[in-house]
């Protein structure tokens, strides 16, 4: 692995890196983010944030709000599979915004970069309702990620606000511990369909949370028709997903 750039502030390293035909972006020994123009969906953990946008058909994902960017890896997957009128994505360090720009490749049409804190952000917001919002807050302590926001109820309740009836939320989770001890605030907030999506090379699970069923079969249709690769299809289906049995009320 080689070293492309790296900058450090009082308390901040940043390093962006090569790994075969990959870049990645390191924030004080946090990997924040990783993309491969040749292989946008390679079992990264990325693909578990992106991915789940094919639970609807593309014409149910038009506003899209990301919450944190990192690299913007993310960013880069949704482009390729959602038909979308806007994706608004919210970054606290100024400093990964631009390396998301300049070395990650990210920009384009109907895409916001807004350096702010994500959180306060959305308490403050009053626009229109996004029809799938991805948490990834995180932060870091001692070389190791922390989540910026517990999922509790206020946090939980304000998310459910800004999206639609069909909405999807996904969130990124440390562990199956912090997921599980969220779930009974999941549903008290109003959701009442999940999955639980997990790579085995990963510690993190994810949450797919939404008033209104998920189902597999819509999610592998859609997939066929998402114009992926065949090989990025094959990838996309090594992805553990399961239903959320304790939370949903529909199912396949």
């Amino acid at each position: 692995m080689s070293v492309l750039w790296e900058q450090s502030t009082l308390d901040t390293h940043y390093s962006v890196r090569s790994s075969g035909g990959s870049v990645r972006l390191y924030t004080n020994r946090v990997f924040h983010s990783q993309w491969n123009e040749k292989m946008p969906f390679a079992g990264g953990i990325w693909d578990c944030l992106s991915l789940p946008a094919l639970y609807r058909s593309p014409n149910d994902i038009q506003r899209i709000l990301l919450l944190g960017v990192g690299g913007g890896a993310v960013i880069k997957q949704l482009q390729m599979i959602a038909c979308y009128d806007s994706i608004t994505a919210i970054e606290i360090d100024d400093q990964h915004l631009q390396i998301a720009r300049d070395w990650f490749g990210v920009g384009g049409e109907s895409l916001s970069l807004i350096h702010d804190d994500a959180i306060d952000w959305l308490h403050r917001y009053q626009g229109p309702a996004f029809d799938l919002i991805i948490d990834d807050l995180f932060g870091h302590d001692a070389g190791e990620p922390v989540r910026a926001c517990p999922l509790d109820s206020r946090w939980l309740d304000t998310l459910r606000r800004h999206l639609t009836p069909v909405g999807l939320l996904v969130a990124n989770c440390i562990d199956s511990r912090e997921l599980n001890d969220a779930l009974p605030v999941v549903g008290a907030s109003g959701f009442r369909s999940g999955y639980r999506w997990h790579l085995p090379t990963y510690e993190n699970i994810i949450g797919v949370f939404s008033d209104e069923p998920v189902h597999a079969r819509a999610w592998s249709r859609n997939l066929e028709n998402s114009g992926l690769s065949p090989s990025a299809q094959r990838q996309a289906r090594t992805i553990t997903r399961r239903p959320l049995r304790g939370l949903a009320l529909y199912g396949d």
